[in-house]
């Protein structure tokens, strides 16, 4: 990348997608152009080359991990050492020199406690490129020590097929190897067929006699050289502060925000370059600071791993199982305190920060207890009960007016195509879909279980998850099924895909047929309705089945103009229903409403990009009134108003102030054309969001207010009417039918608006330009689950 990239002072798109780049930048690439170009800028000052790399140590407990770091590391040899909790990240550096090409390899030494317990955990920090080394003892065998199951889990969380240069790099090494060992034999072809290339060798050691240690050594420090990411170059100052944190962090294990600027300053490191490198260290595992985060904000902890460490304490608590993970905050601060762990004991203004910590990394949440006086309380997932709760047939019931929908999320691993398990989905998804709980006002409500959970969405409807052999069935029952079911399919499918890089989340729907437990899956149903084949057969009834009646379930969208005046024309029956729930509506009322919030979040999920660099939403208006008599205008001012991604309301209506968050701005002609199917959908999809948005507001349809809005919104459809052309018609709707991809009219649609990027980042400069401050009318961007920007009025920050 060049530099002088700085010196695009105009610059507003910059598309780096499918290119390899180096971790560094590749990460400033996630947080926006300003961190892209804060980091190529410090990429003009001198460069040093850094021979680094990560090796980490994964296997049951008791086979010798922390033995094997030690003697190859040349320290004195431990009789009878203490079992590891969580994770240990040993400071003190194991040097090897590739002998090849005589360059010194720093290796950065992660080594993980095996019991079974902490495995959820441990995926958090497998990372490639990197070298693993699967530890076993041949005195146990390779069964009882589940070598396969340590490389799977390896595999799956850590290699992206697409990436080859970032794959793990795993050495098989069995423990207790002396040349007088009676030796249980791993199969290493069965190994090598499954695993292949991942497979780079298979040693046996004796920790204590050091036998076969240099021959792993040369192994691993010859597998590290060849390694792209080795050698690569760096910005001096960058170095100069991960040595200075690594340094401190032998000191301190967390510092204050301030002090980590203070420590860049050391090393001649400005404010701005400051905030792009902590943003940068974070994503890279050298440090956990959360920028946007009101509670972590002014906190970095150097250690990574001391969350690992913590939660350990907490999962072999017999108090906390005994409560089915439930822990009340006081009982957190006395394992994380405990005066009797000398050495592992982490003082108390950290709790608050670890348990926010655990709730980011979906280990827990905090539950709403219907007790006045019910001290604060944690839910650790991982510790729920196995079987499903008494009555839980009472929550799960189809309500009249309703229909359902069912769809199956099958995991596949990437290479062999075969089903996998993605260790720990289900804990993760009950942390993440919590504000989904039928307990999320009273915890006891609840409906969770080690395999499954039901949930509750208001009119959106109910859903019922489970996982079996892998296979996460999900089912809804509503009067519009197709939108939670698609939301929660694509909350399953973006789980799978971004924290298990291995794995392959595939929909599927399930087999018409009676007794027919077959699956049918969806990609295919729709490349064959796409070449006109009328049925698709099920692999186990062997029945041939009508694609349409298989999409019969399919509700068609409304005309917008009808909808629009049935949601206004229900205004009050939804005001009372948000209040006395939903059941009073009429399912043609819910279903207008579910399909409104289908294409909010299908608005914002198109326009994922922009949002690294400023808002999406807003609504325009001209601040001339005799606008339209002037049909051959080529400039023209306006009054933007900016909306809150969360609240979708604007900022006028959670303002104290009317003039924060509006601009006037100038805009020409050409921008106005070139946005114009930006604008369609923007206030299209505003005016069906706004009749649901309203009863968290003062507003009411027949206020001044509210019609000054929807004016705006009316005004962003007739402009941006009078700019399209033929090539650009387009519908009202950016999903069809039940959100796939079945009409070419909604993916026309979705493809017009995704290419809008340009003309938002475009607007972002014009904001700028009227606000050197950025402030974007207060709001702030913030990250939700799925790791998107999004921005937010200040007081729905904490929901993030």
């Amino acid at each position: 990348m060049p530099g002088s990239l700085c010196e695009l002072s105009y610059l507003v798109e910059l598309k780096l997608d499918g290119n390899l780049l180096n971790p560094e930048l590749e990460s400033a690439y996630h947080q926006g152009i300003d961190a892209v170009i804060a980091y190529l800028r410090s990429k003009t000052e001198k460069q040093l080359v850094l021979n680094e790399s990560k090796l980490i140590l994964v296997g049951e407990g008791d086979v010798g991990k922390t033995s094997l770091l030690g003697a190859m590391r040349g320290d004195e040899w431990v009789e009878g050492r203490v079992t590891t909790h969580g994770v240990e990240v040993d400071i003190k550096p194991l040097t090897i020199t590739d002998e090849t090409s005589q360059t010194e390899i720093t290796f950065n030494s992660w080594d993980f406690g095996g019991q079974n317990i902490y495995r959820h955990t441990h995926q958090l920090f497998f990372t490639a490129p990197a070298i693993y080394l699967a530890v076993w003892n041949p005195r146990r065998g390779p069964d009882q020590c589940r070598v396969d199951e340590w490389i799977k889990m390896v595999k799956h969380r850590a290699y992206e097929a697409s990436r080859p240069d970032d794959k793990p790099h795993i050495l098989v090494v069995a423990t207790h190897g002396g040349p007088k060992e009676r030796l249980d034999h791993i199969d290493e072809q069965a190994l090598r067929d499954e695993f292949g290339d991942l497979i780079i060798g298979f040693h046996h050691v004796d920790s204590k006699t050091g036998y076969g240690l240099e021959e792993l050594k040369t192994k691993i420090a010859q597998t590290a050289a060849s390694i792209p990411q080795v050698g690569r170059t760096v910005p001096a100052s960058w170095k100069r502060v991960l040595d200075a944190i690594r340094e401190r962090s032998e000191i301190e294990a967390w510092i204050s925000y301030e002090q980590f600027l203070s420590l860049c300053a050391d090393q001649d490191v400005d404010l701005s370059l400051a905030k792009t490198y902590a943003a940068i260290l974070n994503e890279l595992g050298h440090l956990i600071h959360y920028s946007t985060d009101p509670a972590l904000k002014e906190i970095v902890i150097l250690k990574p791993e001391w969350l690992s460490k913590a939660i350990s304490f907490v999962l072999e608590d017999k108090q906390v199982k005994d409560q089915n993970g439930l822990v009340r905050h006081s009982r957190l601060s006395e394992l994380w305190d405990d005066p009797a762990r000398e050495g592992d004991r982490y003082p108390a203004p950290l709790h608050p920060l670890f348990r926010k910590l655990m709730e980011r990394c979906d280990l827990s949440y905090q539950v709403e207890l219907p007790e006045a006086d019910a001290p604060p309380t944690n839910l650790i997932a991982q510790l729920v009960p196995s079987k499903r709760p008494d009555q839980w047939q009472a929550d799960w019931q189809l309500k009249p007016g309703d229909s359902e929908r069912s769809q199956v999320c099958r995991i596949l691993d990437k290479e062999t195509g075969r089903t996998a398990e993605a260790e720990g989905l289900m804990y993760r998804l009950i942390v993440r879909l919590h504000r989904y709980s039928l307990g999320r006002e009273n915890y006891y409500l609840s409906r969770h279980w080690k395999n499954g959970m039901l949930l509750d969405d208001g009119f959106n409807g109910r859903a019922f998850l489970e996982e079996i052999g892998g296979d996460v069935y999900i089912t809804v029952r509503a009067a519009y099924p197709s939108g939670f079911l698609g939301h929660l399919c694509a909350e399953v499918e973006w789980l799978v895909r971004s924290f298990w890089k291995g794995l392959d989340p595939r929909l599927y729907l399930p087999c018409p047929t009676d007794s027919c437990k077959g699956l049918i899956e969806e990609d295919e149903i729709l490349e064959f309705k796409a070449q006109g084949m009328p049925k698709v057969r099920c692999a186990v009834c062997r029945e041939f089945h009508s694609i349409d009646s298989l999409m019969a379930t399919v509700t068609e969208k409304p005309d917008l103009k009808a909808a629009l005046s049935e949601l206004k024309q229900g205004q009050q029956d939804i005001l009372t229903a948000f209040d006395q729930g939903f059941d009073s509506l009429t399912v043609q009322l819910k279903t207008l409403m579910s399909q409104a919030d289908e294409q909010y979040r299908a608005l914002l999920t198109v326009l994922t990009d922009p949002a690294k660099d400023g808002p999406r939403l807003f609504s325009l208006e001209p601040v001339d009134p005799g606008f339209w008599d002037k049909p051959k205008w080529l400039a023209a001012k306006f009054r933007l108003t900016l909306w809150c991604e969360h609240s979708r309301l604007p900022l006028t209506e959670l303002n104290d102030a009317d003039d924060v968050g509006v601009y006037e701005i100038e805009i020409n002609r050409d921008w106005f054309k070139r946005a114009s199917p930006l604008l369609r959908i923007l206030s299209v999809t505003l005016k069906l969001a706004l009749p649901i948005a309203i009863p968290g507001t003062k507003l009411a349809t027949d206020d001044a207010a509210y019609q000054a809005i929807n004016e705006q919104l009316e005004f962003g459809v007739k402009s941006a009417n009078a700019f399209l052309d033929g090539s650009q018609r387009m519908g009202d709707w950016l999903t069809e039918g039940d959100g796939h991809n079945l009409s070419p009219a909604s993916t026309q649609t979705r493809n017009l608006i995704r290419a809008q990027g340009s003309v938002l980042r475009e607007l972002h400069a014009l904001l700028r330009a009227k606000d050197p401050a950025q402030s974007f009318g207060n709001l702030e961007r913030v990250r939700n689950k799925r790791q998107e920007f999004l921005w937010v009025h200040p007081q729905y920050v904490s929901e993030y």
